[in-house]
This record gives C-alpha cells, structure tokens and sequence, in this order.
C-alpha cells in the first residue's frame, strides 16, 4: 500500500484516547507499537494511543445470522451453491454486488463521527490465496481500498484473519463448518504462513494498517483452547512468518478464551505484541448489572495473570443498552483498546451492529430457491439510501466513551 497512494493527511492525535482525525490528515509518522502494556503511536518518542472502534463484519466474510443469507450455513458453502446452480462467473458476480453495496464510503465517515480511530478488518482466505499459494490480486485490492479509504478518514484498519486456510475452529464465522485443521494439519498451517507473509509484504510499509490480527478465536476445534500445544505452537509459527517480512508492524494474539490461555510472551520471544480477548456475556440476557460483573471477572483474570502486554479487546456487544455506559467506563479506565463486534448487522436481536439493516426476513434474505436476478436485487438493495440507521442509543455511548461529542445529525440515516 504504502507508496501507491497520493492521499495527504493532517493527523491530531488525542493522547490516550480515541484520535480526533478528519478526512484530508497526515499519514502517521511511524507504526502503532507495543511498549510495556501500552500501545504508542510510533516506536521511539511517540505519544500513548487507545485504538476504539468497530468490526467490519461480514463485508469479505458473511456470517449468515447477522447477513441477508439463508442459502447455506457459511459462506463457502453459499458460493458452492450458487456456481453449482448459476456457474463460477455468476457467482463471483453476486459476491461483487454483496461487497459493493453492504460497505461504501460514508461507512468511515459515519464510523469517525463517533470518534473511532480503528476499524478491524475480517479477511477470508479464499478470496486472498489460492491452495497452491498464489496471491488473488482481487481479493488483494479490497484490501487495499478499505485501507487507504479508512485511512483518509483517519482511521487505523487492524487484518484480521477471520476464516484461515483449513478453518482455525470448525466455526461458521471462520466460512467452514464441516472440518477444522488449520492447526492439525501441516499443509493448511504453511498456507496460513504464506498468506501472512503475502499480507505482511504487502502492508509493511503501511502506517495506517496497527497491526496484523493473526487469526480469528483460534480454538483449533470447536470447543477447542488457544493453550492446547499444536494451537499454541501454530500460532508462534504465524507470528514468525510475520516476522520474516515485516519487523515492525504490531501483531495481534488471540486467547480462545481468557488470559490464562496464552503463554507469556518470553516463551516463545514475542515482542511488539497485544493480547487479544473476546468478552461476550453469554446468559445475562438484559441484566445490565450481570453484563457488568461478567466484564469485571475477565477485567480481574487479566489481573491475575500479568501478560504485561497491552490488552485489546477485539470484540465484544452488550445485549442491554444500559450496561453500555459502565462497561464502555471500565474498559477505558483499564486503558484497553477496543473495536466491537460490529459496525452493520441485518438481524435486528439485542444490540448487535450499530448501523441496522431493515432486513432479515424471506423478502430480503437470499433464499435457497432464490434464482440469479432475485439474489442480485436483494443484495443490490443493501446499498439503496435509508437501508442501514444508526442505533443511536448506542452511538451515543460510543461518542461519549471515545471523547467526541458529535450531533446525531452528522451520522447519515
């Protein structure tokens, strides 16, 4: 990225918070680094930063609960569906108006009105690598725009490897759900290697890019924990085909699923790391005090444990809008960074996603009898003015938490 674009930015840094960026900002000076269990925003000299944002979920990697899907369970499965019934060409097409209309340019306005300086980015191998290795360039330049377009906003992108080559947990979100063997599986292991070093090639350069997320809630199998040897080992050998290329970008570490599943960084000799963490309070339903506590145990296993790396939590949603405030507090009183899960979301339970879709329903899902033009006018509707509004009793959580008071009319509808 770095060197093809001619973007020329003006950056005001808030320390310690969220950044106060505007469109037509400076790029930044040096990398987003890990000094102690503080994220600075360059290596040496540079001021303290929290990176507080959102997920783009289910823009290069659909997540059919929370997508206008109900063709299959994932995915891959979706895509296999249509080439079968309409051919690869069709298929790549219904995929192209998808991505082209579930995230466009007012998405990071909307997102750095709120005050957010990070957006993390869920990629999908399949559109990035082939199995035998080579780079897609297609896939590649997404990659690149929502880089370059998140970073004239003055927004961070963290690459986050949310469905790795063989499938790192067996799950929905990682766009396989019938094997799992990204970690049990050697050749599926040295792809995930070869798309990092791929990625880090690419990106180095990148100041606008905080780090590279090496993969999604690395269980290894359903159930599965981040501690178990060949996961814990995978994800050393990630970490350092990253290194191979790039020494200085920050990397990501996910716990599959507290603190006590990873090892301390000197074992393997980790450095310039955060330490990732899910936080979903599963069971507390709308007990806005029980979504609280659950936060303040992971806040005290944190504690306990004493990584002495800088925490980010890389997702998380609160199911009752009145836990938002307290839990939002503690979460900045800790200084961890933070993106939730996710910015847009057409399943309109609880709170997930801050820009709604008025959709999920048989009239605008993509249904399993749907034919080749019915898909392509439903998701082509996804782009259409006043499809997505802002949640706005949780907006204005977001605008207090990140410091930036904004007046609802700056968000579009």
């Amino acid at each position: 990225m770095a060197g093809k674009t001619a973007f020329v930015f003006i950056l005001a840094t808030a320390v310690s918070g969220c950044a106060s960026f505007r469109p037509g900002a400076s790029r930044p000076e040096g990398f987003v680094t890990a000094i102690g269990n503080t994220l600075y925003d360059r290596a040496s000299g540079g001021r303290p930063i929290v990176l507080r944002g959102v997920n783009a979920g289910g823009w290069l990697l659909t997540e059919n609960w929370m997508c206008p899907n109900k063709v299959a369970k994932t995915q891959t499965e979706t895509y296999e569906s249509f080439a079968a019934r309409f051919g690869a060409e069709k298929a790549d097409e219904l995929y192209d108006i998808y991505r082209a209309n579930w995230w466009k340019e007012e998405d990071f306005a909307d997102i750095a009105s709120l005050g957010m300086n990070a957006i993390r980015l869920p990629l999908d191998w399949r559109s990035l690598i082939a199995e035998d290795g080579t780079p897609i360039e297609k896939g590649l330049r997404l990659v690149d725009w929502f880089v370059e377009r998140a970073g004239a906003h003055g927004i961070y992108t963290i690459l986050d490897l949310h469905g790795a080559p063989g499938s790192q947990n067996g799950r929905d979100h990682s766009g396989e759900v019938r094997f799992a063997k990204t970690f049990h599986e050697k050749r599926w292991l040295d792809l995930t290697c070869t798309l990092w070093k791929v990625l880090a090639a690419r990106y180095r350069d990148e100041t606008w890019v905080a780090g590279y997320d090496l993969v999604n809630e690395p269980e290894g199998q359903i159930g599965g924990k981040t501690s178990a040897p060949n996961v814990e080992a995978g994800l050393d050998a990630l970490y350092r085909a990253v290194r191979e290329v790039d020494g200085r970008h920050l990397v990501f570490i996910g716990a599959c699923w507290d603190p006590v599943d990873l090892p301390p960084p000197s074992k393997y000799g980790w450095t310039n790391v955060a330490y990732e963490y899910h936080f979903y309070a599963w069971g507390q339903g709308d007990d806005p005090q029980g979504i609280l506590d659950n936060l303040k145990m992971h806040r005290d296993r944190e504690h306990a444990t004493g990584h002495g790396v800088p925490v980010y939590v890389g997702e998380f949603t609160f199911f009752d809008e009145r836990a938002w405030p307290p839990c939002l507090e503690l979460m900045n009183a800790e200084g961890w960074s933070w993106t939730l899960w996710t910015w847009k979301n057409t399943n309109p339970k609880h709170n997930w996603g801050i820009s709604r879709g008025r959709f999920h329903s048989d009239d605008t899902d993509a249904l399993p009898g749907d034919g080749f033009e019915t898909v392509k006018a439903k998701w082509s509707a996804l782009g259409e003015p006043g499809a997505f509004r802002i949640n706005e009793a949780v907006a204005g959580a977001l605008r207090r938490a990140c410091g930036q008071a904004v007046s609802p009319s700056a968000v579009s509808p």
